[in-house]
């Protein structure tokens, strides 16, 4: 058995153990078909290195659990109850600006694993958010929510962009990542500086939303 086969036959038996698919689904913040797609009847897709990580944190297992097979003997644990542990802290790899728009642009390739510093957050969030620190002072607001200078942000790429929301946007695939508020008018986006120093540029269709900023951490020295 591959370890492809070792981890599917792993997160069917956590499925089974805490109530089925909808269940797993609702802890691991997926929706139903998504994880069906992982462990249905007719699997579709195989589960990568960043959703194992996922899987394992959420159920406070250490790193590599996934790939080992468990289920030919009794776990004691206890995890498998009939209210299974809840995540209370989650952990994300802590990145670069360079580092982010890799992500961004190939994040296939990356894994939590390929970035040596981290960050814990109580903050529920996606296996596929970082976090980075914010460079420049566009987003230095004169009153109000502000993000300045080396401050560090928690961006998740699997959210729903708001009207209002703080996001990491692309104005063309050629462009650079940029952090700005999102401003929704009628049938019309556009990128908001919070310092109004700067002006604000329209998102055209050819722009991409990227990820949502989740939490701001700011260091006091």
């Amino acid at each position: 058995m591959n370890v492809k086969d070792i981890r599917r036959k792993n997160l069917r038996a956590l499925a089974r153990a805490i109530g089925g698919v909808t269940q797993l689904a609702k802890y691991l913040g997926k929706t139903q078909s998504q994880i069906s797609h992982l462990i249905g009847t007719n699997p579709v897709k195989n589960i990568g290195d960043r959703f194992a990580s996922h899987v394992e944190k959420t159920f406070d297992k250490p790193m590599g659990w996934l790939d080992q097979d468990h289920f030919d003997i009794q776990e004691t644990s206890g995890i498998y109850s009939a209210n299974p542990l809840r995540r209370s802290s989650f952990q994300l790899p802590c990145i670069s600006w360079s580092e982010a728009e890799q992500w961004l642009r190939n994040p296939e390739e990356f894994t939590t694993k390929t970035f040596p510093n981290s960050l814990i957050t109580n903050l529920p969030v996606s296996p596929q958010a970082f976090a980075v620190k914010v460079e420049g002072d566009m987003m230095e607001a004169p009153s109000g929510n502000s993000f300045p200078h080396g401050c560090t942000i928690v961006a998740d790429t699997d959210q729903s962009a708001r009207n209002g929301a703080y996001v990491l946007a692309k104005i063309t695939n050629e462009n650079s990542l940029m952090f700005r508020q999102l401003v929704v008018d009628g049938s019309k986006r556009y990128l908001k500086p919070l310092n109004p120093r700067y002006p604000v540029i329209e998102l055209t269709p050819q722009g991409t939303i990227c990820a949502i900023i989740k939490l701001m951490l700011m260091e006091f020295k």
